[in-house]
């Protein structure tokens, strides 16, 4: 079982917020069973969190998340999960970025570990979205 992982995880778990120790025991379940990764989307949205890009893929390893890069198709799904958001009146507060997050655990993940599970849920049907107990 591969669990993507959103950038919302994992700014929890970095800057130590309240819910960051239960976010990392979650992470441990998941990786138990599988595979830990992130988009290049969240890698560049974690990357400021840390002094250096050697302390930012040292924080990855230590967890075990791996980075897989999006691709066409990943871009193709997201945009259109995105139109079909925007045509029902989806208010553009929300940026591509949110799209290209899900649309890619949709297709490389059987699963999305996120703080954000009512948007993913509501635009990624298809995508089962995890949270810490």
């Amino acid at each position: 079982m591969t669990t993507a992982v959103d950038s919302s995880v994992l700014w929890a778990i970095a800057k130590g917020e309240e819910d960051g120790s239960a976010w990392l025991e979650k992470l441990a379940e998941c990786r138990a069973e599988g595979r830990l990764i992130v988009c290049d989307i969240v890698w560049a949205e974690t990357r400021l969190a840390f002094p250096n890009a050697t302390a930012h893929a040292g924080f990855f390893a230590q967890l075990g998340v791996h980075l897989d890069p999006s691709d066409g198709a990943v871009a193709n799904l997201a945009g259109e999960i995105q139109d079909r958001y925007r045509k029902a009146g989806g208010k553009r507060l929300r940026l591509i970025a949110d799209f290209l997050i899900g649309a890619h655990a949709a297709m490389r993940a059987t699963r999305l570990a996120t703080k954000d599970d009512g948007f993913f849920r509501a635009q990624f049907r298809k995508l089962s979205v995890v949270r810490p107990a």
